[in-house]
């Protein structure tokens, strides 16, 4: 990684050197004068340094232009001001806050001080009263789960289908998942990848943290892009996938808190139902939900839920009566 900075330091430290000046830059000047090809071996290996970074640039719409004279020797290269600076950036308040929290996730990756400076010098053309986002509260933090974030970056800057091995809150076990990535957004503490799944042939929201190893972009194209009209902020978090369902048997007038959190069904009230259907956002939190109501529900299905929830009755009953069951 130390290569990598190192290079692009020297990257911007050529584009400095080539539009302060206002004469070509010769190869011997640029040799001397920037960090990072003084220290080369040997004349050839600056030739063949120098040859890739121009092309970089150039490939990155920096307009590195080759300077001859009228024989057609090379005298030097440039970067003419006018055809690169950019004028007065001036941002809405919604443009300062999508910077604000690019520069908070970056703060946590190795282009901390590069992420930090741009921020600076952002925060220096504006206002002081009118520069800090509005809405903007706490901070994103990245965690050792969420590390799939950047190779999920790198496939929805290439429009490149992904594939991990994930795990459901309703599955006992990762299972691989192909998916063409719309976006990326955070909610409640968690990222979000939202795109296409192709075992599913539909849309669906992946938790990032749930994602059970690494995420591998491949070389195929993107097979299905975000439906019309698609917007990132307004998807929730809560996509069937994320939620784990069970069918509960409940007493006529009991068990309030599992109605409470029964599936809406067309022409059935969950407060007078026999049997409802209760969703969660994990197993636990569904077992501890049919624990609560005690002798007022039973599990009708899946079956998995059932035996975890007597599994925990049972344990509960050991521990009120001291001894084993």
């Amino acid at each position: 990684m130390t290569d990598r900075i190192d290079r692009t330091e020297r990257l911007l430290n050529l584009v400095i050197c080539l539009m302060a000046s206002t004469v070509a830059v010769s190869r011997a000047q640029i040799r001397d004068q920037i960090p990072g090809y003084a220290e080369t071996a040997s004349p050839s290996a600056f030739e063949r340094m120098f040859e890739r970074d121009k092309d970089e640039l150039r490939s990155m719409g920096i307009p590195v232009e080759t300077v001859s004279d009228a024989s057609g020797e090379v005298l030097g290269y440039r970067i003419p001001q006018d055809r690169y600076a950019l004028d007065g950036l001036e941002l809405t308040i919604e443009e300062r806050a999508a910077v604000a929290v690019a520069a908070q996730v970056w703060g946590q990756a190795v282009v901390a001080p590069v992420a930090g400076t741009a921020l600076r010098k952002l925060e220096t053309t504006a206002d002081p009263e009118s520069w800090a986002p509005a809405g903007l509260q706490g901070s994103i933090q990245l965690t050792t789960t969420d590390g799939a974030l950047l190779p999920l970056m790198a496939a929805l800057r290439q429009e490149r289908v992904v594939t991990f091995p994930y795990r459901a809150p309703s599955e006992e076990s990762a299972r691989t998942r192909t998916v063409s990535p719309w976006g990326l957004r955070s909610a409640s503490g968690h990222w979000f990848l939202v795109g296409y799944d192709h075992d599913r042939a539909a849309g669906r929201t992946f938790r990032l943290s749930r994602i059970a190893g690494a995420v591998t972009v491949t070389t195929h194209e993107r097979v299905q892009g975000p439906p019309p009209g698609f917007d990132i902020a307004g998807v929730g978090s809560g996509e069937p996938e994320d939620r784990v369902t069970a069918r509960l048997r409940v007493r006529p007038g009991r068990a309030a808190s599992l109605r409470r959190r029964a599936v809406p069904v067309e022409g059935s009230d969950p407060w007078t139902a026999e049997e409802v259907t209760v969703a969660a956002g994990s197993v636990d939190e569904l077992v501890s939900l049919a624990c609560a109501a005690g002798p007022d529900a039973v599990v009708v299905e899946p079956d998995h839920i059932a035996e975890r929830v007597r599994a925990a009755l049972s344990e509960i009953l050991v521990r009120h009566r001291g001894g084993a069951a």
